[in-house]
């Protein structure tokens, strides 16, 4: 598949199960777009500033502002949501300003379930139709939206829904069905997922993708499945290897390396082993696992390497795009 083709929708939402990657996803997603040319934003909803640290900026305000050439993020508060919303819809901003507290926004989210993701998506609306609020143009080719954990996240798109059967005439019906509109079309939106190569994610992920098709009517992409580990050993070295297992000898990787120069003693050696052992072992049960999710899934599933890194920063990401986008072009 060609990267073109696959960036075609212009709002990408990215989720999964909390502490799969999703934001890191999200990330790498935008700065593989930006590299082919597109003017990419980055939507946080959770105000964590992560995919901003990543890129090493500070966090993103409620504006979109530049973080790396072609990459944009804006972080969407449901109090900014509203003001906008009311100055935009009503001509209200310089009284809607002493509405917008955070004790005056959770009153009528109380009062009114789902308000807060209406909101939220309403500026994601006017991200896609070209506005950065307050009719003024910003146009951006591309929309990443690093979504709420994949829980949550059905009950954030599920909120215009919910509003559009809850009223059946006015203003607020028409703008909940526009969101409607924008989710469900699969040439404007498109829904990709998370996952790690582990039983609990996987089995959640396979479930999120059916209630996001069947309950939501969006369109699910790709299944991302987030740090596998690499195949490290060739066939002749897992040999060595389980010839070392079984009779705990180290004699033969000891002449191995003097062979070669290599400084090794026992103690080296015995925790080479351990730690190969550790890889294939996980290795192991990331294929079960890996199994488990293309047989249950209809998305192409696209593995991304297990990142050998304390921190996720721009190399990094650069490292996950490339792998990206390898991957992505044999789909």
């Amino acid at each position: 598949m060609l990267l073109d083709e696959f960036f075609t929708p212009r709002v990408l939402i990215v989720s999964g199960k909390g502490g799969v990657g999703k934001t890191t996803i999200a990330a790498s997603l935008a700065l593989s777009a930006a590299r082919t040319g597109k003017k990419v934003c980055v939507v946080e909803i959770d105000q964590k500033g992560s995919v901003t640290a990543m890129f090493g900026r500070g966090n993103a305000g409620y504006e979109p502002s530049e973080i790396f050439p072609g990459v944009w993020a804006i972080s969407v508060a449901a109090e900014e949501a509203l003001l906008e919303y009311l100055d935009v819809q009503y001509h209200m901003r310089r009284i809607s300003k002493a509405f917008t507290g955070v004790h005056f926004i959770d009153y009528i989210t109380t009062a009114a379930p789902g308000l807060k993701d209406i909101l939220v998506l309403g500026k994601i609306w006017y991200l896609e139709r070209g506005l950065a609020g307050g009719g003024s143009k910003q146009d951006f080719d591309l929309v990443v939206v690093d979504a709420p954990a994949a829980g949550h996240m059905l009950t954030f798109l599920s909120a215009p829904g919910g509003l559009s059967d809850a009223v059946r005439v006015g203003p607020i019906r028409r703008q909940a069905e526009w969101l409607l509109e924008m989710l469900q079309d699969p040439s404007r939106t498109r829904a990709h997922l998370v996952t790690l190569a582990e039983e609990m994610p996987v089995s959640e992920t396979l479930e999120t993708s059916v209630a996001l098709r069947d309950r939501i009517g969006i369109d699910v992409g790709a299944i991302f499945a987030n740090g596998i580990y690499p195949e490290v050993f060739t066939p002749h070295e897992e040999e060595l290897l389980k010839d070392i297992r079984s009779d705990g000898s180290l004699d033969e990787l000891l002449t191995e390396a003097q062979r070669t120069n290599i400084g090794l003693d026992s103690a080296d050696l015995e925790a080479f082993v351990g730690y190969a052992d550790f890889l294939s072992a996980r290795r192991a049960i990331q294929t079960r696992h890996l199994d488990q999710l293309r047989k249950g899934a209809t998305e192409a599933v696209v593995e991304l390497p297990f990142l050998f890194a304390a921190k996720i920063g721009l190399p990094e990401l650069e490292e996950l795009a490339d792998a990206l986008e390898e991957r992505v072009a044999k789909l």
